[in-house]
C-alpha cells in the first residue's frame, strides 16, 4: 500500500466451471475494486444472532426457529481471539456478547449485572480483558470457561476505554480517557508499572484519548481523541512520532476513536464522522474503507471500536447502525490461500 488510493466498494464474482449442479459462488467485495490491487476484503456484517447460520433439523422443520434472538443495542468496543470468538461490548449490564463463530451461537459475556459501562476488549493466550469505563477498572475472564477472575486498576483508573495486551512483556496498556493518560500494569502482579500523559496538545500530551494498539515492534499506538491525531510511543512510553490534522477531507479527522495495526504496519483509524482510514507509519493516507451512512455495504453511522487480530482480520463497531463489520487485510499469505479469480465475461 505505497500510494494513495481512495478505496471504494468493488465487486468481483469468482468464475466457476459451467457444469450441472455447480455450487453457488458467492460474490466477493473488495476495497479498492479490481483492476486495482485489492487490499481489503469484506467478510461479514452482524447485528443479531439470527445473522449466524443455523443447522436445520427435523424439529426445526416442524416448529421453526424458536431460539430467542439477541440483537446489539449500542455496541462500543470489540475484540477477537483470532480463533473464531468475537466479543462485542454493549450498553447492557452484562457487558455485551460473545459471538462464537465456531458453533454459531451468541451468549452474554456474564450471567450477572457485572458492568457499569463496558468498553475496550483485549485477549491473551489464556484470558480476555474488558474495560469498564464507569467502574474505573479492567475486568479479567478466563478464555477457556469464560469465568470471571479478577479486576485490574481499581483506584488507579478514572475512565478506561482502549486496552491492549503485550503478552511477551507481560503488560496491559490502558487508555484512561478522563485521566488524559496511558497506564501500564504488570499482568502477573496486576500492579501499576508506570504511566504517561497529561492534558494538552504537545508531544506526549492527550485530549480525551480513546483507542490503543501495539505493533510487531512493541510500539504503542494511541488514538488521541479530541486532538484529532495518532501518537506513537515505544513500549516504555517514550514519544516517537505522531500524525493527523483536523480536517473534513480524506486524511484528516474530526476526532479519532478506534485504532489498529496489521502485520505490515499499516495503521487503521476510526473517525466517528467518517469510517476507516488507513495510513502508513509516516501518516501518509493509503486508503479509505466504507463511508458515512445507514444503507449499503460499507456504510457506517458513528463507528467506534476497531480491533485487528493475529490473522489480520479487522473488526469494526458500527454503533448507531447497531452492528459490526468484519474485513480482512489481504496480506501475501491470505492472497495465496484465497486468490482472486478474474471476473467472468
Amino acid at each position: 500500500m505505497k500510494r494513495l488510493i481512495i478505496l471504494v466498494l468493488g465487486l468481483i464474482i469468482a468464475s466457476c466451471a459451467a457444469a450441472p449442479k455447480a455450487p453457488e459462488v458467492k460474490p466477493r467485495y473488495f476495497w479498492p475494486p479490481p483492476p486495482n490491487d485489492p487490499k481489503i476484503e469484506f467478510i461479514g456484517l452482524y447485528s443479531s444472532s439470527k445473522d449466524l447460520p443455523k443447522k436445520k433439523t427435523r424439529l426445526t422443520a416442524i416448529t421453526g426457529d424458536t431460539e430467542q434472538e439477541i440483537r446489539l443495542r449500542k455496541p462500543l468496543g470489540i475484540g477477537s481471539d483470532g480463533e473464531g470468538v468475537v466479543i462485542v461490548t454493549d450498553l447492557v449490564p452484562w457487558g455485551g456478547y460473545i459471538w462464537d463463530f465456531n458453533n454459531n451461537i451468541v451468549t452474554p459475556i456474564t450471567d450477572e449485572a457485572a458492568f457499569q459501562l463496558s468498553s475496550g476488549v483485549a485477549f491473551d493466550s489464556e484470558r480476555f480483558y474488558i474495560a469498564d469505563a464507569r467502574a474505573g477498572n479492567v475486568k479479567v475472564f478466563a478464555r477457556k470457561n469464560r469465568a470471571p477472575l479478577y479486576v485490574i486498576g481499581d483506584e488507579e483508573l478514572q475512565s478506561p476505554n482502549g486496552i491492549a495486551v503485550n503478552e511477551k512483556l507481560k503488560r496491559l496498556y490502558v487508555v484512561d480517557t478522563k485521566g488524559f493518560k496511558v497506564v501500564v500494569f504488570d499482568l502477573v502482579t496486576r500492579k501499576k508499572l508506570f504511566e504517561w500523559g497529561k492534558p494538552g496538545d504537545m508531544e506526549g500530551e492527550f485530549n480525551r484519548p480513546w483507542g490503543i494498539c501495539i505493533d510487531k515492534n512493541d510500539d504503542v499506538i494511541v488514538a488521541d481523541g479530541l486532538n484529532a491525531r495518532i501518537q506513537i510511543f515505544d513500549k516504555d512510553g517514550k514519544f516517537i512520532t505522531m500524525f493527523g490534522k483536523r480536517s473534513i477531507n480524506p486524511g484528516g479527522f474530526a476526532q479519532v476513536k478506534g485504532v489498529g495495526v496489521d502485520s505490515d504496519g499499516n495503521i487503521y483509524v476510526i473517525d466517528p464522522l467518517k469510517a476507516i482510514q488507513i495510513f502508513n507509519r509516516d501518516g501518509e493516507l493509503l486508503g479509505l474503507v466504507g463511508g458515512p451512512g445507514t444503507k449499503g455495504l460499507g456504510a457506517m453511522n458513528l463507528p467506534m471500536g476497531l480491533y485487528i487480530d493475529k490473522n489480520d482480520r479487522i473488526y469494526t463497531v458500527d454503533q448507531m447502525n447497531r452492528r459490526f463489520y468484519i474485513f480482512q487485510y489481504m496480506n501475501e499469505e491470505y492472497k495465496k490461500k484465497y486468490p482472486i479469480e478474474p471476473p467472468t465475461r
